[in-house]
């Protein structure tokens, strides 16, 4: 086996890992939003804490085979490759700088007790931000499967095609902004 296929194998393994991750983060903040006491809230939160361990190293195998594959290849000057490098950058801004802080301040509100939880708390679960940052993050990722695939060479093409992405990523977040969830029975 040649030291690119190896690169490659293992650049897949990374996008497996990402979405992975990924996934847990959008499954568990759709039902976070519909939690009603301390320990439903409690229960999405392990989720979503557990999709920081798949989803980091994740990203870092990416990165690291992506590098590689692109310096052996010579595509580190293409318009598909800048335009990746930013989207990763944006994606890493958006979860540190947006969605982190919005779950640190959820998980130190939650009552001990299993307890319907406080109006305050409530409104907190419930934000639509949380929902399309999530959504966004995870659509702009997709976009970049997309760019790495389709390689357009021009930087502006590569751009309008992450656009794309993160405006697919708001339309799939529209819904928690128009409705308030409902309890499961």
């Amino acid at each position: 086996m040649n030291p690119y296929a190896l690169a490659l194998f293992t650049h897949f393994l990374g996008l497996i890992a990402l979405f992975v991750g990924y996934g847990l983060e959008w499954t568990a903040s759709s039902l976070l939003r519909r939690s009603t006491t301390s320990h439903q809230a409690r229960s999405w939160l392990r989720i979503y804490r557990l999709s920081l361990p798949i989803s980091g190293p994740g990203l870092l195998v990416l990165i690291i085979s992506g590098g590689y594959m692109a310096t052996i290849t010579g595509s580190m000057r293409q318009g598909w490759m800048s335009a990746s490098l930013l989207a990763i950058v944006l994606a890493l801004g958006i979860g540190f700088v947006f969605i982190l802080p919005r779950i640190r301040p959820i998980r130190a509100a939650l009552p001990e007790a299993d307890v319907t939880l406080p109006h305050a708390t409530l409104t907190r679960i419930q934000d639509p931000m949380l929902v399309t940052l999530i959504r966004v993050r995870f659509l702009l990722a997709l976009g970049i499967v997309f760019l790495m695939t389709a390689k357009p060479q021009a930087l502006s093409s590569s751009l309008f095609l992450l656009l794309g992405a993160v405006v697919v990523g708001l339309l799939c977040a529209a819904t928690s902004w128009t409705t308030r969830p409902t309890a499961e029975p």
